[in-house]
């Protein structure tokens, strides 16, 4: 809250006027109940009528029993003259006793009244005491007087008034005051934050308007100046960030597959010059030719999908989707690899729910499945099995290929679909996979909209679609 009047001109300016208003009208009502006359209701010789009796009644009673007296006389003389009026009681050396107790003084003088108005004193002694006393009723000055009472009534209403009074006024006045400021500051503001498009309008001739007019011109001057400037840069920053990340992702691409592409043909070369010469044991020509023919198909195969995945990273590609049976498809990708399947002694089994239909592109989702039925195949050790399930539950569509007795290790899970990335070397050699199988899968699959999760299960290792 104090910051905020800090920083708020109109706050300051609001709660300064209501706060000089308010002390003017109190101070002014200070002066007047100060000023006021002293108007009281009953006279002073009116208590004498009920107090002369009360010397002879003190004077046939003992000391100690005084109070029965003194105090039921006080409490009538303040009912009857509505407490104008109170009953004091003195020693013959001046000191004030207690109405309740007379041997207890309070600590006042009977000359501390000289100058109030009172009764004529009373003389008062007791039956067992040679003691003399005085009697006094004096006017009680800390009762209002009926001018006071009557200003004191007016109290309530009368700061309501002031307070509603001191609000309006107040407001009005830093109204007034501070909201051609607010229009200025609001209006520079803007201009602060490079925002040309507001407008001050305050309606003056003074310095205020003057003001304000200068600042709508040299927004309008900064607004046209800057803005050609600004959509050049934004077009070129836009540029320059696109071309970083083409030239970013076409350099670490190229790195990894320029590695990944030398070490086969350096194998490859080997072979060859040990066949050429004839060195050791690559005399045996007809077994190298035959790897080296292997090593070439791997490479075939790394640059068919170096190719793929120039086309599908392509700046502003699109694949062409249609409404197409997903059940279909699997089945069908499904019966393109029975013979490796037997080759590989394996058991499929299928779970797959009929009719269900997905937007995508045919070619590159049969790419795709191609690839993971592949990968299924190529790490599931013979006698294991490969399930397929495919279900539809409200919105999402869910594919499932898990293959038994295969396992991945936790770290490198996370890996899986970076390219060129395999997690064991020695398997990769044997199946010949180029690492890029799992990246393509996961392109093509974001080009859809879908998610692919792998994960180990007891059995093996699962691989989860969701369209």
């Amino acid at each position: 809250m104090i910051k905020k009047i800090k920083s708020r001109l109109s706050v300051k300016v609001f709660l300064l006027t209501l706060l000089v208003i308010a002390v003017c009208c109190f101070t002014t009502y200070s002066f007047i109940l100060q000023a006021a006359p002293k108007n009281y209701q009953y006279d002073i010789e009116d208590v004498d009528l009920e107090l002369s009796f009360l010397p002879d009644e003190l004077s046939r009673t003992e000391k100690e029993y005084a109070y029965i007296f003194l105090k039921p006389m006080s409490d009538l003389i303040e009912e009857l003259f509505e407490n104008e009026f109170e009953l004091h009681f003195f020693q013959s050396d001046g000191q004030e006793v207690s109405l309740h107790d007379i041997d207890q003084l309070v600590g006042g003088q009977i000359t501390d009244f000289d100058k109030v108005e009172k009764t004529k004193p009373y003389t008062a002694s007791f039956a067992d005491s040679d003691s003399i006393y005085t009697l006094l009723v004096t006017r009680n000055t800390a009762k209002y007087t009926q001018t006071e009472e009557a200003i004191q009534g007016t109290l309530p209403m009368l700061c309501l008034v002031v307070l509603l009074g001191s609000v309006i006024s107040a407001f009005f006045y830093s109204w007034y005051m501070t909201a051609p400021v607010k229009k200025v500051s609001k209006l520079s503001k803007q201009i602060a934050d490079m925002d040309f498009s507001g407008f001050c309008s305050v309606g003056r001739t003074d310095e205020i308007g003057v003001l304000s007019d200068s600042l709508n011109t040299l927004s309008r001057k900064l607004e046209t100046t800057l803005s050609e400037l600004q959509e050049a840069n934004q077009k070129l920053q836009a540029d320059i960030d696109m071309e970083r990340r083409l030239e970013k992702q076409r350099v670490e691409f190229f790195a990894a597959a320029s590695h990944e592409l030398k070490t086969p043909i350096t194998i490859i070369k080997g072979q060859l010059q040990g066949m050429l010469y004839q060195v050791g044991r690559y005399k045996d020509r007809e077994t190298y030719l035959a790897q080296s023919l292997e090593i070439t198909d791997t490479l075939g195969k790394m640059v068919q999908e170096l190719l793929i995945i120039s086309r599908l990273d392509t700046p502003g590609y699109t694949c062409k989707k249609s409404n197409l049976n997903l059940c279909n498809l699997i089945v069908d990708r499904v019966t393109a690899f029975e013979d490796l399947f037997m080759q590989k002694d394996l058991t499929v089994e299928q779970s797959i729910s009929p009719e269900i239909y997905i937007l995508g592109d045919m070619q590159l989702l049969q790419k795709a499945l191609d690839n993971l039925l592949g990968n299924a195949v190529a790490y599931s050790g013979a006698r294991n099995q490969v399930l397929i399930k495919l279900w539809k539950e409200t919105e999402t569509t869910t594919l499932t290929i898990e293959n038994t007795g295969a396992h991945i290790p936790d770290d490198a899970i996370s890996k899986l679909f970076e390219p060129f990335y395999r997690g064991d070397q020695s398997r990769n050699r044997q199946t010949g996979g180029t690492g890029l199988g799992l990246y393509i899968v996961k392109t093509i699959l974001d080009l859809h909209g879908a998610k692919i999760e792998i994960a180990n299960t007891i059995q093996g290792v699962i691989v989860s679609v969701r369209f």
